[in-house]
C-alpha cells in the first residue's frame, strides 16, 4: 500500500514508560511494519511528571517548571525515536506525538482552578528539531473546541483494526490503561467509544503508595485476596457509571477511593483484590449497556497483561473474551502497542485531512480533524 511511515508515540497516564511502533499509513488503511518497543523515562523526567499530575494547576503556573518538564518529556520521546530507528534501521517519515496527559477534565465537572480543559506536556517543535522530522501533536484540543470530551480518539482506529481482523462483529476493543476504554465497531456504520472507568490507575498508585513499587506484576497480589464485593458495588453507584456516552475521565476522577477508610483497613492483598473487581466490573457494565452484544470483546493495554483482572472478566463473558494471546500469529493486533499504533494513524489522518472524532465517539458537534502540525526548522 501507498502511505507514510509514521512513529508513533504514546505515554499514558499510568507513567510507565514511551510506546513506540510504525505503521505505514495514509490514514485510512494501515499496515503494521513490526517495529515497536517501549522506553522508560529518566527519573528525572518520571519524578517532575508526577509532580505535576498532583497539581496540575502549579505546574502550569511555574513558567520555569513547566518548560523544563516540556523540554524533558521532548528530549526522552526524542531519544526514543533515534533508537527505534537504529534498532531497525528505517526511514520515517513523519511522528505522532501524544504528549503526556497531566489533567483531564472536559465537562468542568471536576471542581479545579483549572475548569474545563486537557493538558498534554511535552515540547513538539523542540522533538521536531531533535528528530529533523514533522511533527503531528495536540489531538485533542479541536475536539474539545467543538464541543468534545477530547478523548477516546481509539474509536477510528480500532474500527479499522477490527474490520480487518478475522474475528465476529459486532466486536469491542476494551484498552486498559490508567484509564479503561472501549470501542464498539458493528463492522458498517456503527461506531461507539467512551471511558468505561478507572483502568490500571488506582491499582497502581495503590502499590506506589503502600507497597513502593510501581504496579502489581501479572495483577498477583490481588488473585491472592479476597475482594470486597459490597465496597465495589457501592462505588459503582456514582453518576459516571449511569452516564451516557460518550463521556471521558481524568486518571484521578476516581482516586478518593482509595481513601476510602472501608478499603484502607483492608490487608493489602484484599484492598487490590477489590480494585481489580472495582475496575473489571465497570468494564463488564460498560459492554453491558452496549446496544447489541458483542460476539468478540479483545484486551489491550497494560492491563492485558493482569491476569486476575483477565480472569474476573473472562468469569463473566467466557470465550467471547480474547486477552493477549489473542492469534499471536496476527500482526494487526499488538496489545502493547495498540496506542502508539493509534498515534500514528491519528497523524496520517491529520495530514490527510480525515476526522480524528466522531460525535458518536467523543460528542463533537460535527467530525473533527484534530492535530497540529510543526515542521524542524531547516
Amino acid at each position: 500500500m501507498t502511505g507514510l511511515v509514521v512513529i508513533g508515540l504514546m505515554s499514558g497516564t499510568s507513567v510507565d514508560g514511551i510506546d513506540a511502533a510504525v505503521l505505514k499509513t495514509d490514514g485510512r488503511n494501515f499496515q503494521t511494519m513490526g517495529y515497536r518497543s517501549v522506553y522508560d523515562y529518566r527519573n528525572e523526567t518520571r519524578d517532575a511528571i508526577w509532580t505535576a499530575v498532583a497539581n496540575p494547576d502549579a505546574h502550569m503556573r511555574d513558567e520555569s517548571i513547566r518548560v523544563n518538564l516540556d523540554r524533558l518529556i521532548a528530549e526522552d520521546h526524542a531519544r526514543a525515536v533515534r533508537k527505534l530507528v537504529d534498532a531497525n534501521g528505517f526511514t520515517p517519515t513523519l511522528i505522532g506525538f501524544h504528549g503526556q496527559t497531566i489533567y483531564h477534565n472536559p465537562n468542568g465537572q471536576i471542581e479545579h482552578p483549572l475548569g474545563r480543559d486537557t493538558i498534554q506536556l511535552g515540547n513538539a517543535s523542540l522533538l521536531a528539531q531533535i528528530t529533523n522530522l514533522p511533527v503531528v501533536y495536540d489531538v485533542r484540543s479541536a475536539d474539545m473546541a467543538a464541543g468534545g470530551q477530547g478523548a477516546p480518539l481509539a474509536p477510528v482506529f480500532h474500527a479499522a483494526m477490527l474490520g480487518r481482523l478475522n474475528v465476529g462483529l459486532p466486536a469491542v476493543l476494551v484498552n486498559v490503561g490508567g484509564i479503561a476504554n472501549l470501542t464498539w465497531f458493528d463492522g458498517r456504520d456503527g461506531l461507539i467509544g467512551f471511558d468505561t472507568g478507572p483502568g490500571n490507575a488506582l491499582m497502581d498508585d495503590y502499590m506506589r503508595k503502600y507497597c513502593d513499587a510501581a504496579f502489581d506484576k501479572n495483577g498477583e497480589l490481588a488473585a491472592s485476596g479476597i475482594a470486597d464485593w459490597q465496597l465495589v458495588h457501592e462505588w459503582l453507584r456514582m453518576p459516571f457509571f449511569a452516564a451516557n456516552w460518550p463521556k471521558s475521565l481524568d486518571r484521578l476522577a476516581f482516586h478518593h477511593c482509595l481513601d476510602d477508610p472501608r478499603l484502607l483497613v483492608k490487608p493489602i492483598a484484599d484492598a487490590m483484590a477489590s480494585l481489580a473487581l472495582f475496575t473489571a466490573k465497570s468494564i463488564a457494565a460498560a459492554i453491558e449497556q452496549l446496544p447489541v452484544a458483542p460476539q468478540t470483546i479483545l484486551i489491550a493495554g497494560g492491563g492485558a497483561r493482569n491476569l486476575c483482572l483477565l480472569s474476573i472478566l473472562r468469569h463473566q463473558f467466557g470465550t467471547v473474551l480474547h486477552d493477549g494471546n489473542f492469534c499471536e500469529d496476527e500482526p494487526l493486533f499488538r496489545p502493547d502497542t495498540l496506542e502508539a499504533e493509534l498515534m500514528a494513524f491519528l497523524a496520517a489522518r491529520h495530514l490527510a485531512g480525515l476526522p480524528t472524532s466522531f460525535p458518536s465517539t467523543t460528542g463533537c458537534s460535527h467530525p473533527v480533524c484534530g492535530g497540529k502540525l510543526v515542521e524542524p526548522t531547516r
